[in-house]
């Protein structure tokens, strides 16, 4: 309960600067704010496949690679709690020409060999896709693809590859 009043206050207080002026977004803006975390709920493989920050594992999140692009600037994340990597987008600029019209994201633990696929809107705001349990030095890559081609618009590879 809590949490729904902190976010709906949160997004009165938003509106109330966007609709006064005060604030404007543009290139050089900070992404935006990651969710209210929950209490970790996962650890290891159990967090493959799960929402980083419904999870609570976004809350201990680094960048682990970004990628600018005409659609916006791709991140992978990394979380220091639950060892897990996800791909983000904190401003898509929206649109897609796949054949299911939407964006897809992918995160890819190398070492075991586990790809994981998540379809998000392809609408213009934040997306982010689910987490692959990718510990340590292991090599993880985020994937985006908004055109649906033989390639990946998106290829951001973590240090350990």
């Amino acid at each position: 309960m809590a949490k729904k009043l902190l976010a709906g206050a949160a997004a009165v207080v938003g509106l109330s600067i966007a609709m006064l002026g005060g604030v404007t977004a543009g290139a050089s803006a900070a992404p935006a704010a990651a969710p209210i975390s929950a209490a970790v709920t996962c650890t290891g493989a159990g967090c493959d496949n799960k929402d980083p920050y419904d999870s609570g594992c976004g809350a201990s999140r680094v960048n682990a690679g970004q990628k600018a692009t005409v659609k916006g600037t791709f991140i992978l994340y990394y979380s220091s709690t639950c060892k897990t990597n996800w791909i983000e987008v904190p401003s898509y600029a929206g649109g897609s020409t796949r054949t299911d019209g939407k964006l897809e994201l992918a995160a890819w633990d190398k070492g075991r060999g586990k790809f994981l696929r998540f379809l998000a809107s392809s609408s213009a705001g934040r997306h982010y896709g689910n987490m692959v349990y990718s510990p340590g030095d292991s090599c993880a890559v985020g994937l985006g693809d908004w055109n649906g081609g033989s390639t990946w618009e998106v290829a951001i590879e973590s240090s350990g590859c």
